[in-house]
């Protein structure tokens, strides 16, 4: 019983461990979503400037300014569109935490508007 007792804080200060994550390789790259909405998007980043494209038939291209805030937080403002019903996205600025790492997938939380919170998925495709 007394070990058992012992064992109790270990298994919690194990399960409550956080756990650094290392977002470096991430800040550029190809990448592809996870979700099957977005599957057809391709998304560049490079340190400073991302690129979101759609094939056709979309034929959509945004281009944002990319401002990393800390090693796994970043914030993107959309300054170019190539079509202009999609001219109401520039100037909106998305802020993106990477929350979670497992090989060459990544779990961001993107905060729209200071409120609205969406979890999404992202697999590096390609440095």
């Amino acid at each position: 019983m007394r070990s058992f007792l012992i064992l109790i804080p270990l298994f919690i200060s194990a399960i409550s461990y956080a756990q650094d994550l290392d977002c470096s390789k991430f800040r550029t790259g190809h990448y592809r979503y996870a979700n099957q909405d977005y599957a057809d998007l391709l998304t560049v980043r490079t340190d400073s400037i991302q690129t979101d494209a759609y094939p056709a038939p979309m034929n959509f291209i945004a281009n944002s300014r990319v401002k990393w805030l800390s090693d796994c937080t970043y914030e993107f403002e959309y300054f170019k569109v190539n079509d202009e019903k999609f001219n109401s996205l520039i100037g909106t600025i998305y802020a993106i935490e990477i929350i979670a790492i497992k090989g060459d997938t990544i779990t961001c939380q993107k905060v729209e508007s200071s409120k609205l919170k969406t979890t999404m998925d992202m697999i590096k495709v390609k440095d």
